[in-house]
């Protein structure tokens, strides 16, 4: 014995001790998979900033967002390596290593699409509505697909995070991504018909909102 004492998350939360070691490492990979998810956001943020685009939005709206979405990440974290949080969001409503491997699948779908959606993006991905300097309307690529394949991407990930650790937590925040992605869809859709016309109506006509080309 060395007197070194080993990580046990088991021993820290009790709820984890009813976890078989498979779900574990799936929830520890989909914790890894949101990080990479947000290092990729801010990543292209910081590229765009070098080049004189601010690529989040300023507003009292985007900034309680932000902080939503960090304290969902804390959730996540927190469900994965049994820090402090509520037992009735964290507590796992079912234990089943097929779900977790489905979700385990999806978070990837989710992260590998918000990747190629920003390719396509170019210098116009954007967090928020920017009414000063939008870029151009994008249309090619994954977009040519769907006119939403972000948010597509982010619903994804949200599934699989539901389907990983299976809890309340997730749930909800599935619930509340639904309503805010569906309205802040319908606002940038309003935003495009009146900065981009005709160009954008014809755009509407051949892709849908969500899959598909006409």
């Amino acid at each position: 014995m060395n007197g070194k004492v080993a990580y046990d998350p088991a021993a820290l939360c009790p709820v984890l001790k009813q976890e078989p070691k498979t779900i574990f490492h799936l929830r520890i990979a989909a914790s890894c998979l949101l990080l990479a998810l947000l290092f990729m956001i801010f990543a292209r943020a910081l590229m765009l900033r070098r080049r004189g685009i601010d690529a989040f939005v300023r507003g009292p709206q985007y900034t309680a967002f932000g902080i939503y979405y960090l304290v969902f990440t804390y959730a996540v974290l927190a469900c994965s390596f049994a820090w402090p949080f509520p037992t009735v969001l964290g507590q796992a409503l079912w234990h089943s290593p097929a779900l977790s491997w489905a979700g385990a699948v999806l978070c990837l779908a989710g992260v590998a699409g918000y990747a190629l959606c920003m390719t396509s993006l170019e210098d116009s991905f954007r967090i928020g509505i920017d009414e000063n300097a939008p870029g151009r309307l994008i249309t090619g690529g994954i977009f040519g697909y769907s006119r939403n394949p972000l948010y597509l991407s982010l619903l994804t990930e949200y599934l699989g995070l539901l389907l990983v650790f299976g809890n309340m937590a997730m749930a909800v925040n599935l619930g509340i991504s639904v309503f805010l992605i569906l309205r802040q869809i319908f606002r940038e859709e309003e935003f495009l018909r009146q900065r981009h016309g005709e160009e954008y109506a014809a755009y509407c006509r051949r892709t849908g909102r969500f899959f598909g080309r006409h």
